[in-house]
């Protein structure tokens, strides 16, 4: 048995090589192979996660239904054998292709029962990022609104664990709510914030957005020199 779960995680090593290869035929025939052998020696911890990460990689293809088909046929392990952690991932991953699908109901009932298991958890980083998942499905639908209410939800933890990345993502999301709804000082103000805060934590592609973002307000505000400034 310890042979053959040698022989499996040396499957999965070569599986996940060709996935970060982009190389996704071959990442799917070890990961199969590592499938068999798991099944064989009744790993279930381990088919859930082998079962998940060869949705990953239909996810990348594009093709969502066979993505959904492994997802949920490894959420179903993970509720067998109780993985709280597997479940809560496997929800998320079924709820992000509902939202690529625009399937805006399933998308959030996924995503909500997510966010249970992670308060369940206690899970307070996935909380707030599971959160802001959510507000970014209701601002695709146009509920402004709902999208808002997720957002400042999310924003509250992530400035109560700290979480300075997040906090910055929040404050860019809201920046875009106030946007569409044309208040543009209000949502300058918030891509101003969040550009100061990647600023100070070094993040580059987090600060060529928010200059973007900012060069976008002043376009909105007729002030073409500035719009300028900041998008180039």
């Amino acid at each position: 048995k310890t042979l053959k779960k040698q022989m499996a995680q040396a499957q999965n090593t070569q599986g996940a090589i060709f996935f970060y290869k982009g190389d996704y035929t071959n990442a799917i025939k070890y990961y199969t192979h590592s499938l068999t052998i798991k099944g064989e020696i009744g790993d279930k911890e381990g088919i859930a996660t082998t079962l998940n990460n060869i949705g990953v990689i239909y996810k990348r293809q594009g093709d969502y239904t066979n993505a959904v088909k492994n997802y949920i046929q490894s959420l179903t392990i993970s509720e067998e054998i109780g993985d709280k952690q597997g479940i809560a991932t496997r929800l998320m991953n079924i709820g992000n292709i509902y939202q690529l699908q625009g399937d805006y109901a399933n998308a959030i009932d996924y995503q909500t029962r997510n966010l249970t298991i992670k308060k369940e958890l206690g899970d307070k980083n996935g909380i707030a990022s599971t959160l802001n998942n959510i507000g970014i499905i209701y601002k695709e639908q146009g509920d402004l609104t709902t999208a808002m209410d997720y957002y400042i939800r999310s924003l509250t933890i992530s400035e109560e664990i700290g979480d300075k990345q997040g906090i910055a993502t929040r404050l860019s999301n809201i920046g875009n709510i106030y946007l569409d709804q044309g208040d543009y000082n209000t949502a300058l103000d918030y891509y101003t914030r969040c550009l100061n805060l990647r600023t100070k934590i070094g993040d580059k592609s987090g600060i060529a957005i928010s200059l973007n973002s900012i060069g976008v307000i002043y376009l909105e505000l007729g002030n073409n020199e500035k719009a300028i400034t900041y998008s180039s």
